[in-house]
């Protein structure tokens, strides 16, 4: 990660097994790194984001956690969920913010409609 600031970093929460994941948001992109032997990791630019969605039941509700889906225009993964997040409402707002600014910074815009006359 080149000049590249990291806005939040955490792990799954397992109610105390160990987590073989790990999630960072930075300035550009979100990154999931998983496994023990072979690590698997995959990125989605901030500024390809379309949507988040935030689920939480009435226990993480309770408990502060939830899960965040990720909707993308990116081609191998067009949606992920990061599972049982810690502080959910907090991090989906903090990664709705980067992706807006990041959707300003490189001037991405969404083609929704293509009218043909």
């Amino acid at each position: 990660m080149l000049n590249e600031n990291v806005l939040w970093e955490g792990k799954p929460f397992n109610y105390g097994f160990p987590s073989f994941t790990r999630y960072q948001i930075t300035e550009r992109r979100a990154i999931v790194e998983r496994g023990i032997l072979t690590k698997r990791r995959e990125e989605i630019q901030l500024y390809r984001i379309r949507d988040i969605s935030l689920k939480r039941n009435l226990l993480e509700r309770m408990l502060k956690f939830g899960d965040i889906t990720i909707f993308s225009t990116d081609t191998t993964t067009p949606t992920y969920t990061l599972r049982n997040i810690r502080d959910s409402i907090t991090v989906s707002d903090l990664l709705s913010q980067a992706a807006e600014n990041a959707r300003l910074k490189y001037r991405a815009q969404e083609l929704t409609e293509i009218q043909v006359q």
